[in-house]
């Protein structure tokens, strides 16, 4: 890539017609990440907004998912808040208005008061897309939507590497969320690149000394792995941990790291110990709901004395630093002055994602190879 490729416009950042098309075509559309499949037990429902449109994610008594628009069918009420700490809510769904309630699957149970003589069972929530991927959770809103492997393969093809991974075994050990002012491009962007590790987060470059140069992936691997620092197997402030290694992961890959921005709004991050799942939840074209889930191996999170705190502080520190430099870049882009940026060869992820994006609104398919850097 030459140097003066460009970045997106300040449209594509600030424009709220922008947005509102993003919301149609990609994330009413197509499909995205909801998330961990273990973060969802029997008999419980969760709560998810993306774009302005409010989603219920169950998961009934037999372990099946579904997904429903967060709207009661007797006059539209919300049905539904997100649980204070984003643990998920256990019980059927009951409308705080009238009381009309539902089944987890969607089907309506009561409605009381109502005298009214009518076949109930014909009554159900409208419901949206579910589907799974070696336990990451994405939902559909389209009423026809791409079958979801063929999405992952045109979308995400770098995901298959992950396979050999039990990610769908791992438990969420904690669970983060973060209000960031800057557009949920801005964030994918930032972690694409590398450019700035060595100015934003010089802790991490102590963890992975690859980053003080601008890269986001070794050129003398092939396999997109980062080798952390000598003695390092974690994202800790030592790059240390005594946490068991992840079930699926190889010897060779036990002190590397290796990541993947899954389209268009998870950052998959995988350490020789601990996993993240970094998701976005696009609110307006400047704001967006940051949802860090942390996977250990689920004998580790069983345990009696175990601690995620080395694994979160470390993240979540790299995440302000980031979040931070990226409402700055919002507060740039918002400028009269500002029409696009310049894009540099280490900046040839930003590049990739930029272009499949671009193809992806314009209803056009491209492949693209996502690696990134922990944030």
């Amino acid at each position: 890539m030459a140097l003066g490729s460009t970045t997106l416009s300040r449209d594509d950042y600030c424009s709220p017609a922008v947005f509102a098309a993003e919301r149609e075509r990609l994330f009413i559309g197509g499909w995205f990440y909801a998330c961990h499949a273990r973060a969802l037990p029997r008999r419980h429902r969760r709560v998810v907004d993306v774009g302005g449109e409010s989603v219920i994610i169950t998961r009934d008594a037999d372990g099946l998912l579904h997904a429903h628009a967060n709207v009661c069918r007797h006059r539209g009420s919300r049905l539904c808040e997100a649980a204070d700490g984003g643990e998920p809510t256990p019980g059927a769904i009951r409308c705080p208005y009238h009381s009309w309630t539902y089944s987890l699957d969607g089907s309506l149970r009561a409605t009381p008061r109502v005298e009214d003589t009518f076949d109930r069972s014909t009554i159900r929530l409208w419901g949206h897309h579910v589907a799974v991927w070696n336990g990451l959770i994405f939902v559909s809103l389209a009423d026809a939507p791409t079958p979801f492997a063929e999405w992952l393969a045109d979308h995400t093809p770098d995901l298959a590497t992950f396979d050999a991974l039990r990610i769908e075994a791992l438990a969420v050990g904690a669970r983060t969320e973060t209000v960031v002012r800057a557009n949920w491009k801005i964030i994918v962007e930032n972690y694409l690149e590398c450019l700035h590790c060595a100015v934003v987060h010089p802790e991490l470059v102590q963890i992975v000394p690859l980053y003080s140069t601008g890269h986001v992936v070794d050129p003398e691997r092939s396999d997109g792995a980062v080798e952390l620092a000598a003695g390092a197997n974690s994202f800790t402030i030592d790059g240390k941990s005594r946490l068991s290694v992840l079930p699926g992961t190889a010897p060779h890959e036990a002190n590397v790291y290796r990541g993947c921005a899954v389209f268009p709004n998870v950052l998959l991050d995988v350490t020789g110990t601990s996993a993240s799942l970094t998701s976005l939840f696009p609110i307006n074209p400047s704001t967006t709901v940051v949802v860090s889930e942390y996977l250990f191996a689920a004998d580790d999170v069983a345990s009696d004395g175990f601690d995620p705190a080395p694994v979160v502080d470390f993240n979540e520190l790299v995440g302000r630093q980031d979040y931070e430099v990226c409402e700055r870049v919002q507060r740039g882009v918002a400028s009269q002055a500002f029409t696009t940026g310049i894009l540099t060869e280490k900046d040839r992820f930003v590049a990739d994602f930029i272009a499949h994006y671009r193809a992806t609104f314009f209803c056009d398919t491209v492949s693209i190879d996502n690696q990134g850097d922990n944030k």
